[in-house]
């Protein structure tokens, strides 16, 4: 969440009960927040605790790190805050449909998330995990590459006019600066090193069967539109070590474990959809 979404969602938090009224210390969530207070406006009060918040998001630091004046001025913002969220509830905007729900739904994303980072936290991802899904994965990350050019043009009489156009020798590299509809064109429709399966199929199935030097003799149809395709080169992928990718693999036991933790959830909970 960008720090002025906490700024906002905590200026509102403060100023749920009406202005002028010093809430219940004891209550709920005001309980938690802690009973240090860091300054009073219109007697509702700060809590130092959301002040450390607010010194977090705004310089991250913690607040015994900031200077007397760094302070000074931190606990002037905050103040600054509270006053507009005061303002606006005199004014009758939070009472809006569409604040209070932004208001709810960072909340519930805010705490979603920190239930997401403490679950993560008290399970890290086995080596068991990580190897299994390095395993798995080994085919996309081994094998041949390719290097190759194309040139994306709207219609398969296009494409057939690019072809003839290369039979009769022109350059393919000048034919995709002129011709070619994506965002390779300008540089003369050439791609980076790519395994096939991480284009698709038509593509991929083209360019297999082409040798180095040559180009598709007829247009290749993908969702994207039709191709001509230069094989430039070929290599042997190596794959990586474990040890060198495993941020990602920790990234991916991770949204495994979060896909199986939701699903406990789901099971145990009783949902039902609409009015």
């Amino acid at each position: 969440m960008k720090h002025i979404s906490i700024v906002l969602l905590l200026a509102v938090t403060l100023s749920a009960s009406a202005c002028g009224q010093e809430r219940n210390p004891n209550s709920g969530a005001n309980a938690a927040l802690g009973p240090t207070r860091a300054a009073t406006v219109n007697n509702q009060p700060i809590p130092e605790s959301v002040l450390r918040m607010y010194t977090l998001s705004t310089n991250g630091k913690n607040l015994e790190e900031l200077t007397p004046d760094e302070k000074t001025k931190v606990v002037e913002e905050l103040i600054g805050v509270v006053l507009f969220a005061q303002q606006a509830e005199k004014e009758g905007l939070t009472s809006s449909r569409t604040l209070a729900a932004q208001i709810e739904l960072q909340r519930l994303q805010f705490v979603a998330r920190s239930l997401v980072t403490d679950y993560l936290d008290k399970n890290p991802p086995p080596e068991t995990q990580l190897q299994r899904i390095y395993d798995e994965n080994l085919p996309r990350l081994s094998g041949q590459q390719y290097k190759a050019r194309h040139i994306l043009v709207e219609t398969k009489e296009e494409a057939e006019r690019v072809i003839a156009q290369l039979s009769d020798g022109r350059d393919f590299a000048a034919l995709a600066q002129e011709h070619a509809a994506g965002p390779t064109g300008p540089n003369g429709g050439a791609l980076d090193w790519f395994t096939a399966d991480s284009m698709p199929k038509p593509f991929a199935d083209a360019v297999r069967a082409l040798t180095k030097g040559s180009y598709t003799r007829e247009p290749v149809q993908t969702d994207f539109g039709f191709h001509v395709i230069l094989l430039e080169d070929t290599r042997q992928q190596e794959p990586p070590a474990l040890a060198d990718i495993r941020t990602q693999l920790v990234e991916a036991a991770q949204r495994e474990q979060l896909a199986e933790y939701l699903k406990s959830l789901r099971d145990a909970a009783t949902i039902s959809v609409g009015p």
